[in-house]
């Protein structure tokens, strides 16, 4: 007993004396560590000289090229701190490119690379500063430069509109989202034309993403889609194409995929139901019309809209007819398999991966162009792709 009082107290004794240490021991690792990587790039820097040289410091040579003429000093912001200091050699009559520490760089390429990385997962460009504060130090990294940074982000949203497809999408969704941006002169609702798709192993995707020009036309969709065809999204194995009521946007979906049913939204029926609806019949005829698409086929769809349609078309005709001119288009999804009819009966999906967007869009004061507003909806889209496919995000690749 004695002895396991006496471990007791050796243990509380090192917590005790751990809390009063630990900050001071992290603090001293720290800056051990920044010291270290200091010497270590130095040292690299005199290798590089020594091999371009290819003489010793006083040494005579007939392979000597340029001469060593002293050191500036430069700081250099890294991951793990600012490093002080840091000695550049010199040399005179022969120019050099350091390949650990590019040219008037001032921040290393892991700084840049975690900059990119929280914006891809979603944090604002004044909430990277902030994060990255207490590791680069007050007034290290601007709002501005984790915008510039940014931009890097170009390359990968033009890989991704690029990128071939393959044609293994069993359902697609297809919806025209609009958000409310701001440009330098008026505040101004854009239209973003998505497709999202589950493919025959049961995985979801954002295929892809269009700023349309001129809201949802035929035109606007017939181009999109054109351009997922022909980068291999072909729809040779695709089963049902889900839509809202834009006529245009079913123009293009026959003219594109041919052979692929089409299942009108129901949350946007409905929507189109609520709107022919008095006050006082709302609630009640709304709750009747949700069993049709709570079925479980489509015969007891058909008995349950029979029954509705009864019931109601005499109190609200014009939202009976609503329903019955395109019912065919509303039941096609319970053909498919019974574990993805909430999946496939509504665009809903879209519009929540745009919940985010809206999130992340709301706080800006203006896009400065087009591309600003790719970047972020690119942003939220390679998040949710990463975290559906293996729980990671978009690579970002040291040369981008």
């Amino acid at each position: 007993m004695r002895n396991v009082a006496k471990e007791l107290d050796v243990d509380k004794y090192c917590q005790e004396r751990w809390c009063e240490v630990k900050d001071d021991f992290w603090g001293d690792l720290k800056a051990n560590t920044v010291r270290a990587l200091k010497t270590l790039l130095e040292s690299s820097m005199e290798v590089e000289i020594q091999d371009l040289v290819s003489a010793g410091y006083w040494e005579r040579s007939q392979y000597r090229r340029g001469y060593r003429n002293g050191y500036y000093l430069r700081c250099l912001d890294t991951s793990i701190g600012e490093i002080y200091g840091l000695r550049i050699p010199r040399l005179r009559g022969i120019k050099i490119k350091y390949s650990i520490i590019p040219k008037y760089k001032r921040r290393a390429k892991d700084v840049d690379q975690m900059v990119l990385k929280m914006f891809l997962a979603g944090v604002s460009t004044r909430r990277v500063k902030e994060v990255l504060e207490p590791i680069l130090g007050k007034n290290k990294i601007s709002a501005q430069t984790v915008s510039n940074i940014s931009r890097k982000v170009d390359v990968l949203v033009q890989a991704y509109h690029d990128r071939k497809l393959e044609d293994r999408y069993k359902y697609l969704i297809f919806d025209g989202v609009y958000i409310r941006t701001k440009s330098p002169q008026k505040s101004m609702k854009r239209c973003v034309l998505v497709c999202y798709g589950i493919t025959h192993d049961d995985k979801k995707e954002l295929i892809d993403f269009e700023l349309a020009g001129h809201g949802e036309s035929e035109n606007a969709w017939s181009k999109f889609m054109s351009k997922l065809y022909h980068r291999g999204l072909t729809g040779e194995t695709l089963s049902l194409v889900v839509i809202d009521g834009n006529k245009g946007l079913k123009n293009a979906v026959e003219l594109v995929f041919p052979l692929a049913k089409i299942q009108r939204c129901w949350a946007h029926k409905m929507r189109n139901v609520s709107s022919k609806l008095p006050k006082k019949y709302h609630d009640e005829c709304i709750k009747d019309a949700r069993k049709i698409y709570y079925a479980k086929s489509k015969r007891e769809a058909l008995s349950e809209f029979k029954s509705w349609a009864n019931k109601w078309r005499a109190l609200v005709p014009k939202a009976v007819k609503c329903i019955e001119d395109d019912y065919e288009n509303l039941v096609e999804f319970l053909d498919e398999p019974e574990n993805y009819h909430v999946k496939i009966r509504t665009t809903n999906s879209i519009e929540r991966m745009f919940r985010e967007v809206r999130r992340r869009v709301r706080p800006i004061n203006c896009f400065e162009n087009r591309s600003s507003v790719e970047r972020i909806i690119f942003s939220v889209f390679n998040r949710f792709n990463g975290i559906w496919e293996n729980g990671a995000h978009f690579e970002i690749t040291q040369n981008t």
